[in-house]
């Protein structure tokens, strides 16, 4: 207690400080540590805690709280999560097998275009026009190498970049 939160009484300030004064020293060191303990117990009281997990499944402590708010919590809540990988690995299975297919496609219908016009050449140059065959199936093939060459660059960049 500060002897100065009572200036409008002066006699019970001289008061405090002979009572103060007449205490043993044990005695006051005893005070101030008792004290000192309530207010040190006092601020520990008051404290932030802070967890933090990553995953879609929270740690054994957490889950155990989760069962004692209502029986069956925990179980459900790894049922969900097993649902969400399952509907994940689904959804990238499909993305691949699309990808897949689309390349697939895309494949073939370069294939059937050249041999389309590798035909036509070879028409052509059967026909008696072997510049025009010849220019057409030159420009083809060299197309298709440089798509074939850039194509593989260009998705080895990509992947190199990100």
């Amino acid at each position: 207690m500060n002897m100065s939160e009572h200036p409008e009484n002066p006699q019970a300030e001289i008061r405090l400080k002979e009572i103060f004064e007449q205490l043993p020293e044990q005695a006051i060191e005893e005070m101030i540590a008792e004290i000192v303990a309530e207010k040190v117990q006092e601020e520990q009281g008051i404290q932030a805690i802070y967890r933090q997990f990553s995953g879609p499944i929270p740690p054994p402590q957490i889950l155990s709280g989760y069962d004692q708010v209502q029986a069956g919590f925990a179980e459900r809540i790894v049922a969900m999560a097993e649902k969400e990988q399952a509907h994940r690995h689904g959804l990238e299975i499909q993305a691949l097998t699309s990808s897949i297919s689309i390349q697939k496609r895309g494949q073939i219908f370069a294939l059937l275009l050249s041999l389309l016009i590798l035909s036509i050449s070879g028409f052509l140059i059967y026909d008696g026009k072997e510049l025009g065959g010849s220019v057409l199936a030159g420009a083809t093939l060299t197309t298709l190498a440089y798509i074939f060459i850039t194509g593989r660059k260009g998705k080895h960049s990509t992947k190199e970049s990100s």
